[in-house]
């Protein structure tokens, strides 16, 4: 599947140039479903919300960062030669695959439609990578940004241009988007701190940015009944399942209330449906639970 984005070093600088200066003239909805269906053919696990406008891929394992790294006949081979195969004692004893022992990279996008008629769509790349032994992948960032992530988030920007060509005005010298801090509305009769730090929370998820989500979760956040508490356990189940992203704006979306010292969002939980709740550790308020009400 990602294959096909790496296919966009073949678009001429002219495309890629042209694609990255275009506005489309056309209704909101049509550049919105033709930005959906550029998503969905190349990063088919997404989620997406016409109200703000913006898709958000999950992370996608990168493929063939270098040559014949994750062909498996290349791994086999590579394997034979260094003394290890099939049949080897270290494979048969301890189940150990040195083709299983490599940094895995993975990608994911933003993809927003903002401004007016003509719209713009903006695309934000980000890449990390696991290393053998570690939880959780490490975000790349800066002077860290891997080679192909400007190449892959180019392909993105054609592969969506190109379902939007018929309605692009070139701007050559078009100011770039400026991001404001978005407006959002809190249900429910609850402090200004803990209205604060639900706010903060929805920003996060409609712009996918898992770091701002992270901290406003407090460290012994429950995100699974049973399960020990762990902020960076409930963001690793939360990113690889984007359902539960949405589930937990709609759960504040429903409007929240106090209950003793904490706040419930929704104020009136219903059972077996998962409810969010804050409180305050220290002086700052914090979504310290995500979970189903049982009663």
């Amino acid at each position: 599947m990602l294959g096909s984005v790496v296919g966009a070093g073949c678009q001429s600088r002219k495309e890629i140039n042209e694609a990255r200066h275009s506005v489309y003239d056309a209704d909101f909805a049509v550049v919105y479903s033709a930005a959906v269906e550029a998503v969905r053919k190349l990063y088919p696990s997404y989620d997406e919300n016409p109200v703000t406008g913006v898709i958000k891929t999950s992370w996608h394992q990168v493929k063939y960062t270098d040559p014949g790294a994750d062909d498996p006949k290349t791994n086999q081979v590579r394997d034979r030669a260094t003394g290890v195969g099939d049949s080897s004692p270290s494979n048969s004893t301890l189940g150990y695959s040195p083709s299983l022992a490599r940094k895995l990279n993975f990608i994911r996008f933003d993809v927003t439609v903002t401004g007016g008629r003509p719209w713009r769509v903006r695309v934000v790349g980000a890449a990390s990578q696991m290393e053998p032994g570690n939880a959780l992948p490490t975000e790349l960032k800066g002077a860290n940004a891997p080679h192909w992530l400007a190449g892959r988030t180019d392909g993105m920007v054609i592969a969506i241009h190109r379902e939007l060509k018929r309605y692009a005005v070139i701007v050559p010298d078009a100011a770039p988007v400026v991001e404001v801090v978005e407006e959002v509305e809190v249900g429910g009769a609850i402090e200004p701190g803990a209205k604060t730090a639900v706010a903060a929370v929805i920003r996060a998820l409609h712009k996918r940015d898992y770091a701002a989500l992270r901290a406003q979760v407090a460290d012994d956040v429950v995100w699974s009944l049973g399960a020990a508490p762990s902020a960076d356990v409930a963001l690793a189940m939360w990113q690889a399942d984007p359902t539960m992203l949405t589930a937990l704006e709609n759960a504040i979306s429903a409007g929240c209330g106090a209950d003793g010292a904490e706040v419930s969002c929704p104020a009136a939980p219903t059972p077996q449906v998962a409810h969010a709740r804050f409180a305050q550790r220290g002086a700052a308020w914090k979504l310290v639970a995500f979970v189903a009400v049982e009663r």
